[in-house]
């Protein structure tokens, strides 16, 4: 069984890493970095600030790095967040351009290099495993972070993170998802790739679907209507936008840093969200790369392609 709840991410896996990787990774575990932010508690009234991140990897290719890819973005716009006034940070996942150690090795010292102020805390993407395009493991990640599907309360709000890294949702996630759900507090979702449902974003001429995850994608926008989710924020295409399905809303922020290729979605700049939550809701900020900003309308909306 132990092996089984590993190989789905409900538990920590531990293999040999490089000492050096060991020492960088241990203090940013999220098992440390929940300790840190536990130790600042919000009680439930209380209107508080988190930050969202997304893509980071500069670019598994020579070429796409050559053609797409801005140099620095990702550490520049982690410095920029630590000047606000946010409880945590969140990175949507492909930190990595492929789960190895020199890149995780690299992602680490870039971390601390900036300093991180704040805990940060992490979502599991495909780039992140082992081989980003096939079947691959994701025992790195879970040696460096631990279990990629976990949840935490915050203040009123229950936040989730789901790793959607193999392009699918099993039904022991969806089933763990649904019961973490059910609670009466505000919920934010965090998960990598996005759902075929959303076919905006994930449909591409001559093929439905393909830029999401496929395998439980009805299921998992089911489970999101059904228990009231508040947001749930997506990365994985290297863009922005909103979209209002079956009465949540899904933020797509994939502008952490990683190179702005050609997609189907209209506005792809580098950014980061600064969220505030409070009992009336949630509110978000984006921060563009060059500096200007803007709020997300709060009513419905539709910013796609």
């Amino acid at each position: 069984m132990r092996v089984i709840l590993e190989r789905l991410g409900f538990l920590d896996d531990w293999p040999e890493a490089e000492p050096q990787l060991r020492l960088l990774s241990e203090p940013l575990r999220t098992s440390r970095q929940l300790e840190l932010l536990a130790a600042a508690p919000r009680r439930i009234e209380d209107a508080f600030q988190f930050a969202v991140l997304g893509d980071a990897e500069p670019g598994r290719f020579w070429f796409s790095r050559k053609l797409f890819n801005k140099p620095d973005v990702f550490v520049r716009q982690l410095g920029r967040v630590q000047g606000h006034p946010i409880d945590f940070t969140i990175q949507l996942g492909d930190m990595v351009s492929r789960g190895i150690h020199r890149n995780y090795y690299r992602f680490f010292r870039d971390l601390h290099d900036v300093g991180l102020e704040k805990p940060y805390l992490t979502v599991i993407g495909n780039h992140d495993r082992h081989s980003p395009h096939s079947r691959s493991t994701s025992h790195l990640y879970r040696a460096c972070f631990g279990r990629p599907n976990y949840y935490f309360d915050h203040g009123g709000v229950r936040f989730v993170s789901l790793d959607s890294s193999a392009r699918c949702l099993t039904a022991t996630q969806l089933r763990w998802l649904d019961l973490v759900l059910r609670v009466p507090a505000l919920k934010v979702v965090f998960t990598h790739i996005p759902p075929s449902t959303l076919r905006d974003w994930t449909d591409i001429p001559g093929s439905r679907g393909i830029g999401g995850f496929r395998r439980g994608a009805e299921e998992f926008t089911a489970i999101m209507s059904r228990r009231g989710v508040d947001r749930v924020y997506l990365g994985h295409i290297h863009a922005f936008g909103v979209q209002d399905h079956g009465g949540v809303r899904y933020v797509l922020t994939g502008g952490g840093g990683s190179p702005l290729f050609p997609s189907g979605v209209k506005d792809r700049f580098h950014h980061y969200i600064v969220a505030t939550a409070s009992p009336a809701g949630i509110e978000e900020t984006v921060h563009s790369d060059d500096g200007t900003r803007f709020a997300i309308p709060r009513g419905k909306v539709i910013i796609a392609s």
